[in-house]
């Protein structure tokens, strides 16, 4: 399956979105809200924010798999005491013509883009990005958001591209220094792109049985 790899940093985490990971996500969700809410905290205390995490994680796959998305990518860690306020949809696109010109089709998107676009290389291969500032009707927000979008040929395979798309949500000024640092650090981590053609890839029951036991039991009824 050809697929590529992105480098994140600590506090993220990227959860598969794809149909036939279904119970694996549902699995991972659960995890990580007891890993970042144990249940050692008091139950009274800590179970509105387990059950806000757990609908913003499952809101937030259940968008990337609509969406067609293999994956979603989240920060989860605050950082400087600030929730980073984004998510990144990955996707793995093939089209039917293997002999389609990836720079004709890039170009084709820049033309498009006029100002917002912008010509570049990820690992060794010819990409565009596209950004723009969204409205608050597409996100059922007051506030704008920056969208950006990343068209990422694969350069041994014809016909293969990665899409990634950021959303970065604000508090209304798209220009303010904690909005663009962490528009910055979406594009950061699409820089670290490589392309990869994996042989042998487990199933989601593989997975699900390396997986250790939940430690919690009664995670499920919060």
């Amino acid at each position: 399956m050809i697929d590529f790899e992105l480098v994140l940093p600590d506090g993220w985490a990227q959860i598969p979105t794809t149909p036939d990971t279904t119970r694996l996500r549902r699995r991972i969700i659960d995890d990580m809200v007891h890993h970042h809410l144990p249940d050692s905290l008091p139950r009274d205390k800590a179970g509105p924010w387990r059950k806000m995490l757990r609908k913003e994680l499952t809101e937030a796959t259940d968008e990337a798999a609509r969406q067609g998305a293999r994956s979603v990518l989240l920060p989860l860690q605050e950082f400087s005491g600030i929730r980073l306020p984004g998510s990144m949809l990955v996707t793995v696109l093939e089209s039917e013509d293997e002999n389609e010109d990836p720079e004709r089709l890039l170009a084709s998107i820049l033309a498009d883009a006029g100002a917002d676009g912008t010509y570049l290389e990820i690992g060794g291969a010819p990409a565009v990005r596209v950004a723009s500032v969204i409205d608050s009707g597409r996100v059922r927000r007051k506030a704008p958001s920056w969208q950006v979008s990343y068209y990422v040929s694969n350069p041994d395979a014809p016909g293969v591209w990665g899409l990634l798309t950021f959303t970065v949500l604000t508090d209304g000024d798209v220009d303010a220094e904690p909005v663009q640092a962490v528009v910055l650090l979406f594009d950061m981590i699409v820089s670290t792109l490589r392309w990869a053609d994996r042989v042998d890839v487990p199933t989601e029951d593989e997975v699900l049985a390396q997986l250790a036991p939940v430690s919690v039991p009664d995670v499920k009824k919060v």
